[in-house]
């Protein structure tokens, strides 16, 4: 009977002893058994040498789609049937629980239980509950998840009374993380802390009492579970060695993720026989900025002589034409070791490049594209959009939703559900209509203008019994008269904010523009905690664009983009469980194949994005991005870049990548389509605009023209603003600006 992987059962192979007694051969100086035997069955030669390896340290270097996951648990079920190893000596360990599952799933059948197979956290957490008491907690210690663990920081920050607007727990968070990550205590980092400045002494003193409050709760965060874990291995090989000799044999996956303190960790479990297998790729290396060093694996055979190095090169997921273009951009990189990845299947289709008029031009372009390979026949769940940032998926979401194709926003939020878009988006409901109650509760008090719960509980209550909306009660001069001091106030400049964005109904994105100055949201929203990846800032400027859009395309005003966005997040037209395309970062696609990928923002200083260009690393690690993007894909890839695109507050032209540039000519001919919104001549985009013209522009108000940049379709205008003090660089052909009269 086959097992999940497609090969044999355990009982199979335990029927087949007799096959064990062949010849063997040998295969990059390892000796490899004839394929006949079942855990060796469908093994390519690389992939049977790995499992095959009978000790001592071992780097497999898998490329993407060469089948590493296969590899890596039949070699756990080698060393039990055909070494003679206890499960219970070995420790398998990756960094994802779905990663971790896959593992025991596949596991099981060869080897059905006594094996440790977890990830990191999970194994530390595991010894832990064996030893808590050579690190100071009980076996019942609890683990506090990210929530848990910036309540306590904002708890802690208030004590001190800071204000959490200013001092952010996310901050404290995110700097108390890299102490842990770094293995330094309370005590080493006030130390340190104290050449740098008021800042870090203040996140070194809410360290301390962190520390002291998780004690007092029997309590570990996740930094934890791996700090207190190295520590009480390191402890134990120094004493009984009941962590050091406890397996016989350690195997890591995906080691180019691991970090200085998992690497410790690692050597530590493995140092007593040496037995160290991990299977990696340098060219997968994605993680730098949670703390993962690519030269744990580019430096292994240094830190573990004698290390035997197999290659895994045969790749079974993409056709020729995606690996020649995934290995002719990341070949440019210096961080790396050479693999020259190959396939059987097909060349496959050249991949297409889509250039777009403006980001809006690119999402409709997109989504017709995944349109024509779901009508082709691929399902809607083996298609994928990946995008750099999760800002880019707000047109892509309102390109499919108007195509009506559906669609997944995968490992993120969906743009209309992010906190600062449904914020701004509550106080343009209430404009259009004033008894929106929900919206009112939302946002009285958001940013805060000095209304309290308990002021919200008092309107709240005088609404009820006058039977009108609470805006309409909020009106009432002698409603308002019942509050006192910052109560008071904060109501009448709520009321003033609504009676404003009431006077520009007509363009959407100038009434978007009275609500973020009106109410200094755009401040309030950089002192929000931020979320991974994610810039509150980007999705700002994001609805600004797409209402300047509607303005332009539509033109029916706020109440009319308010019902277009209703549409858009109305996901109940869609059946449940439908197949469905799927947007995603290039972070959250780690892991995941498709047949058919699209990329799109393929800018400088989108992707790669801009932070990268201040080091090499970073460029590098963008550029591995780039390379998982190109490798999930099966069958075909389209790549697509704006050459308009908003951001910072205003619409500018855009570079293509470099990446494009990098990808060979032979994978990428002649395959360039144009998407536009308008057919417009070079001379056409021109206005007439010179230095000192006086000009009026929708959103920013009045200003004089300082300087004209450029000519024809990249023309740009410097602006100064009246209103702001502001400088702005603005595309003339996209600048809505139009002359005083």
């Amino acid at each position: 009977m086959p097992s999940p992987d497609g090969m044999f059962s355990e009982l199979e192979f335990m029927g087949r002893e007799d096959n064990r007694r062949v010849e063997t051969g040998a295969h990059d100086g390892i000796m490899v058994r004839p394929m006949s035997l079942p855990i060796l069955e469908g093994l390519n030669p690389a992939q049977s040498a790995a499992v095959q390896y009978s000790g001592g340290p071992l780097l497999i270097l898998a490329g993407a789609g060469t089948g590493k996951t296969r590899t890596i648990t039949r070699r756990v079920a080698w060393l039990v049937e055909s070494e003679g190893v206890a499960p219970e000596r070995i420790l398998a360990i990756t960094f994802t629980n779905k990663a971790a599952r896959e593992m025991r799933k596949r596991i099981e059948p060869w080897v059905p239980d006594g094996t440790w197979v977890g990830t990191f956290h999970a194994t530390c957490a595991r010894i832990l509950r064996s030893d808590p008491e050579m690190v100071g907690r009980t076996s019942n210690f609890t683990i506090c998840d990210t929530q848990d663990k910036r309540g306590i920081l904002r708890r802690l920050i208030k004590d001190q009374g800071w204000d959490t607007t200013v001092h952010k727990p996310r901050k404290f968070e995110t700097v108390i993380s890299d102490w842990k990550r770094r293995q330094m205590g309370p005590a080493a980092a006030a130390e340190e802390a104290s050449l740098y400045g008021l800042d870090e002494e203040r996140c070194a003193r809410i360290y301390e009492k962190y520390e002291q409050s998780l004690n007092s709760q029997d309590a570990f965060d996740f930094d934890d579970l791996l700090l207190r874990g190295l520590q009480l291995v390191s402890m134990d090989a120094k004493g009984d060695r009941k962590w050091a000799e406890r397996f016989e044999h350690v195997l890591v996956d995906e080691y180019q993720d691991t970090n200085e303190i998992q690497y410790q960790l690692v050597r530590k479990l493995s140092d007593a026989h040496g037995n160290l297998s991990v299977c990696g790729d340098p060219d997968q290396s994605i993680y730098r900025w949670r703390g993962a060093d690519i030269g744990n694996i580019l430096r292994f055979e240094k830190d573990f002589p004698g290390t035997k190095v197999v290659r895994l090169e045969q790749n079974y997921r993409s056709v020729g034409m995606i690996l020649k273009a995934a290995q002719g951009v990341i070949k440019r990189n210096t961080s790396r070791k050479q693999k020259d990845l190959f396939t059987d299947k097909e060349e496959g289709p050249p991949l297409c490049l889509i250039d777009n008029a403006d980001e809006e031009a690119e999402a409709m372009a997109v989504a017709r594209q995944a349109s024509r390979w779901v009508d082709a026949g691929t399902s809607a769940d083996e298609v994928a959009v990946f995008y750099r940032t999760n800002a880019c998926s707000r047109s892509l979401e309102a390109a499919f939703t108007r195509l009506r194709i559906p669609y997944q926003v995968v490992g993120g939020q969906a743009f209309f559900e992010r906190r600062e878009i449904k914020d701004l988006m509550a106080y343009a409901r209430l404009a259009v209509n004033p008894r929106e109650d929900v919206s009112v509760e939302r946002v009285l008090n958001v940013p805060p203008r000095g209304i309290g719960k308990k002021s919200v509980d008092q309107l709240r209550e005088k609404a009820q019994e006058c039977g009108e909306p609470l805006l309409k009660t909020m009106a009432r001069s002698e409603v308002r008269e019942q509050f006192r001091g910052p109560a008071r106030k904060g109501l009448l400049h709520f009321l003033s904010i609504q009676a404003q964005v009431k006077d520009h109904f007509k363009r959407a994105a100038e009434a978007f523009q009275v609500i973020l100055d009106r109410t200094g949201y755009r401040r309030f929203a950089s002192a929000l905690e931020a979320t991974e990846d994610v810039d509150r800032g980007e999705n700002i400027d994001e609805l600004l664009a797409f209402a300047s859009e509607y303005d332009d395309r539509v033109g029916d005003g706020l109440s009319g983009f308010l019902e277009e966005i209703s549409l858009l997040t109305d996901v109940d037209r869609w059946e449940e469980g439908a197949a469905r395309v799927s947007l995603m970062t290039v972070h959250a696609a780690k892991g995941l194949e498709f047949d058919r990928v699209a990329v799109v923002g393929l800018e400088e200083g989108l992707f790669p994005h801009a932070r990268s260009f201040e080091e090499d690393e970073g460029l590098e690690e963008e550029r591995r991005l780039f390379y998982v993007a190109l490798t999930r894909a099966r069958e075909e890839v389209c790549l697509s870049r704006a050459r308009v695109r908003f951001r910072t507050g205003a619409p500018g032209p855009q570079s293509r990548s470099r990446f494009l540039d990098e990808i060979p000519d032979e994978v990428l001919p002649d395959r360039v389509f144009t998407s536009e919104l308008s057919e417009t001549s070079e001379e056409d985009e021109e206005l007439e605009f010179c230095q000192g013209d006086p000009v009026t522009h929708r959103v920013f108000g009045d200003g004089t023209v300082q300087r004209v940049l450029g000519t024809g379709i990249n023309q740009r205008l410097v602006v100064l603003f009246e209103e702001t003090g502001e400088e702005r660089t603005l595309l003339t052909s996209w600048s809505m600006l139009e002359a005083q009269v």
